[in-house]
């Protein structure tokens, strides 16, 4: 049902001219002062301007620039890429655009056009293309020209359309600050890694000498298996998550029938991946008592009269110590850095009261980053709810009076 004073349409009447297809010039090898943009320039959260590549000024590639308000949607990508939309808004000059995205323009006078960037975006959307797109491969799939220009959109009067923009370009501005905090947040821990856990910088009250020693002084590989198949609790090692049951990871449990060689992992314990594309990802057991392992991982343990744990979860999580291991790395098919290497690894180690203070501290920023992440996904989830709301003319604005609260403005 139309909400009152709406209409369904679809976007090819909102459209200035055609809906076009770029081109995608090779890349040069230096700079010229000339970009096309990459598929990964269609960000999950706006436009990313880093995401580009140098290209010489061809007539093709000057036929393709942007103009700031040009809309583009990723027309062929992965299943969870394709159909995204960002809208241009001038962040890098003489910029064009590939052949994998289409580009349109809306006309101002037909729709405001922040109320189509928020109405592109949004999930309904989104999932109309993505149940639109088609392909031979599983991995890369595509969406046409008819398919954008017939994306439904319900559109309110134009006073309404910019009044529910504000709105949600309100959200926007409050998520988009509270990224910038986080982002900030995660440079100065990642400072702050640097420079506490190489001794680079002391903190307050500790001056003595550090202990120069391998790892393998302090690590003790952990050889428990599942004789009896007693554990099904069977787990997996991401470089982003940590420990994650495969289901909850993969969409379904991947791993063997027969369970009985997997190797147990217990709470506080470590798991280590030498091989394969993750090479190097590892994990402390923290959320369950116990576990099992593929046979793949390596389980070990810190020696805690030599250690704080906290303090090795820390420098295994740096960046240093992470590209310690990819440069490591051997192995004509599969990358591989065992255990025994690791152990090999030169490590300087502070007193145990000093690996307290630093891991207190660090952990300190780790709290903070998490409150800044849960805040960011609240508001992002929280403008969700209220697009499909908005959008759609579940809720209406007032009209008739400016400089009022959100909440004063949206009522159902």
């Amino acid at each position: 049902m139309v909400p009152d004073g709406w209409k369904n349409t679809h976007l090819i009447e909102l459209v200035e001219g055609q809906i076009k297809n770029g081109y995608s010039p090779n890349a040069t090898d230096h700079i010229t002062g000339y970009w096309v943009l990459g598929l990964g320039a269609l960000g999950e959260d706006g436009f990313n301007d880093e995401a580009i590549k140098p290209v010489e000024p061809t007539e093709k590639v000057l036929g393709n620039l942007l103009a700031c308000n040009d809309f583009l949607v990723s027309r062929s990508n992965t299943p969870d890429k394709v159909g995204r939309a960002v809208r241009y808004k001038g962040e890098l000059s003489n910029c064009s655009y590939p052949d994998l995205m289409m580009r349109f323009r809306v006309d101002p006078k037909k729709a405001d056009l922040d109320y189509v960037e928020q109405k592109i975006r949004s999930s309904s959307t989104r999932n109309y293309y993505k149940s639109r797109a088609a392909g031979s491969s599983s991995t890369m799939v595509k969406i046409n020209k008819s398919v954008v220009a017939k994306t439904p959109i319900q559109l309110p009067p134009l006073p309404e359309q910019k009044k529910i923009s504000k709105i949600l370009l309100a959200w926007d501005r409050a998520i988009e600050g509270t990224d910038k905090l986080l982002s900030n947040s995660q440079k100065q821990k990642k400072s702050l890694m640097q420079q506490l856990l190489t001794g680079k910088k002391r903190l307050q009250g500790f001056n003595d000498e550090w202990e120069e020693i391998r790892l393998k002084s302090l690590l003790q590989e952990e050889k428990a298996r599942n004789k009896d198949s007693s554990i099904q609790r069977v787990l997996s090692v991401t470089n982003h998550s940590g420990f994650v049951l495969p289901e909850e990871q993969f969409s379904k449990r991947v791993a063997s029938s027969n369970v009985s060689n997997y190797k147990i992992v217990k709470r506080g314990e470590f798991a280590y991946n030498p091989s394969r594309i993750n090479v190097g990802s590892f994990a402390r057991l923290e959320n369950h008592d116990e576990g099992i392992l593929s046979p793949m991982y390596v389980v070990f343990s810190v020696k805690e009269e030599f250690i704080f744990s906290d303090f090795f979860f820390q420098w295994m999580s740096s960046h240093h110590a992470k590209q310690r291991i990819l440069s490591s790395a051997q192995g004509s098919v599969r990358d591989s850095v065992s255990f025994q290497a690791l152990c090999a690894f030169p490590f300087s180690l502070p007193s145990l009261k000093e690996q307290q203070k630093i891991a207190s501290v660090l952990s300190s920023a780790d709290k903070e980053i998490e409150t800044l992440q849960q805040k960011l996904e609240l508001l992002k989830q929280e403008k969700k709810a209220l697009m499909q709301q908005l959008l759609t003319g579940k809720r209406r604005v007032k009209i008739d009076e400016e400089g009022i609260s959100q909440k004063e403005t949206v009522h159902d």
